[in-house]
This record gives C-alpha cells, sequence and structure tokens, in this order.
C-alpha cells in the first residue's frame, strides 16, 4: 500500500522507500545528460532490487503514454 510521508516526499511502495527528490534529479541528467532511465539509475545508485519500483514510478508518475 502507498502513503505518502509528511514533508519528505517520499512514498512507500511495499518495503520501498522512493524518494522523488532522486527522481527529480534523475529526470533532470536524463533530461539535460540526455541518459537512458537505467543510466541514471547506475548513476544514483539505485539498488538492484528497487530498479523495478523506480522504473515504474517514473513511468506511471511522469511519462505521458
Amino acid at each position: 500500500m502507498n502513503s505518502i510521508l509528511e514533508n519528505n516526499y517520499e512514498v512507500e511502495h511495499s518495503d520501498i522507500i522512493i524518494n522523488y527528490s532522486l527522481i527529480r534529479n534523475m529526470l533532470r541528467s536524463i533530461n539535460t545528460q540526455h541518459w537512458s532511465v537505467l543510466k541514471a539509475m547506475d548513476e544514483y545508485d539505485i539498488p538492484a532490487d528497487q530498479r523495478e519500483v523506480y522504473m515504474e514510478t517514473i513511468a506511471d508518475e511522469f511519462f505521458v503514454s
């Protein structure tokens, strides 16, 4: 279940806390450095066990399909 944590702009997804500030920085780098999402996750050291959740969050909340 997702729940917003006060003043941290983080969302809990199961046992993983998603840091939206980190996602914002990743998206900025994707735009300015022309990185892929996977490259941004490598550069920002997103753990392998959290990458799927970050990828889903970015796709669901930041890209229009």
